[in-house]
């Protein structure tokens, strides 16, 4: 299965001056710790959605991974309008032939083992169904540590999915999971996500 980081949204609830994909956790750009673990991850192929809100982003990615032969094979661009997040999902779905996992560049705190656990679990409801177009990780409402965007009945969703790729309405099913994962929306998301951080670092 390839990946989709979404990286090209204005950022403007964050109220930071500098692109919300490369804002600065514990020393590194936010959306390295996104890569990182889809490096690590069963993840074939990367692709990251840049805009014409995110050229520093879009900078940033060309030296660090696409100017790099360790990366250029897995990590690839897709400059969109940067209408909204929809559109930019849309012209994005031509380069993908079978379901493909997506990923908001605002999440700091996503583990390896999560984004296999989120494939695989996929894969065995898929196969028991098979009717699924569109699989939306979610977590509890209560369970949830950082500012949420929107509740959906209960139910925070934590910026990945799996689509398949085609266009238009699509089949959903949620999967609840329990991990800590903070979408950074806000300068006190960022604070706490810093915090978790440090202390698996501890």
């Amino acid at each position: 299965m390839d990946a989709l980081i979404m990286a090209g949204g204005k950022g403007t609830r964050l109220e930071e001056n500098v692109e919300k994909p490369i804002l600065n956790i514990c020393g590194k750009p936010m959306i390295d710790y996104v890569i990182d673990s889809l490096l690590k991850s069963e993840i074939k192929k990367i692709y990251v959605a840049v805009s014409n809100h995110t050229p520093k982003t879009k900078e940033y990615l060309e030296k660090k991974y696409c100017a790099n032969q360790n990366y250029n094979q897995k990590v690839n661009i897709i400059c969109t309008s940067g209408t909204d997040y929809v559109d930019d999902l849309n012209e994005c779905i031509e380069f993908f032939k079978e379901p493909f996992l997506i990923l908001s560049s605002d999440i700091p705190t996503i583990k390896t083992k999560v984004i296999n656990s989120i494939i695989n679990e996929y894969l065995i409801v898929n196969n028991s169904c098979n009717r699924i177009e569109s699989f939306c990780v979610v977590t509890k409402h209560e369970d949830y540590v950082g500012t949420p965007s929107f509740d959906m009945g209960g139910y925070i969703p934590l910026g990945i999915n799996i689509l398949t790729p085609k266009y238009g309405e699509q089949i959903e099913t949620l999967h609840v999971v329990k991990d800590i994962i903070v979408n950074v929306n806000t300068l006190s998301d960022k604070k706490l996500v810093e915090t978790l951080i440090n202390k698996v670092v501890e």
